[in-house]
């Protein structure tokens, strides 16, 4: 994977290809066209003005997880309803802000790392949905 470079926004194989390097100097990222490079300066924007609901929505959901074990999940429904509650906290704030690792974007791209970033979070979701009504 190391050798392999793909566009920085869409992930398309960029061999062969004349690439449009980022030009600030900080990191190596590269795109198949000025499109793909200026709509990922745009949601590069986006992800640093919704960073902090991004954090609250984790916190928040994580410490609704951890009161649940306060609470006695596997014993009283209070804890159940907590602990369901954080997890689709937690699946809709991936779903709204799928934001992944440095590494996963340089792997895949923006573009797809965000899908997975969604399908990750329907899957919290959706499970958190379980723990609230069958768990």
């Amino acid at each position: 994977m190391a050798g392999r470079k793909i566009c920085s926004y869409c992930g398309k194989k960029l061999e062969g290809k004349s690439c449009y390097g980022s030009g600030d100097g900080k990191e190596e990222e590269l795109y198949c066209s000025s499109e793909c490079r200026d709509k990922h300066r745009t949601a590069l924007e986006s992800v640093r003005k919704n960073m902090k609901w991004f954090a609250a929505g984790i916190i928040v959901s994580v410490l609704l997880v951890l009161s649940s074990a306060f609470l006695g999940a596997g014993e009283k429904e209070s804890g159940k309803l907590t602990a369901g509650c954080g997890m689709l906290l937690l699946g809709l704030t991936v779903v709204l802000f799928p934001y992944c690792t440095p590494e996963t974007y340089a792997m895949f791209g923006y573009v797809k790392t965000n899908r997975l970033g969604r399908v990750i979070g329907v899957l919290v979701a959706i499970f958190g949905l379980w723990m609230l009504f069958e768990g």
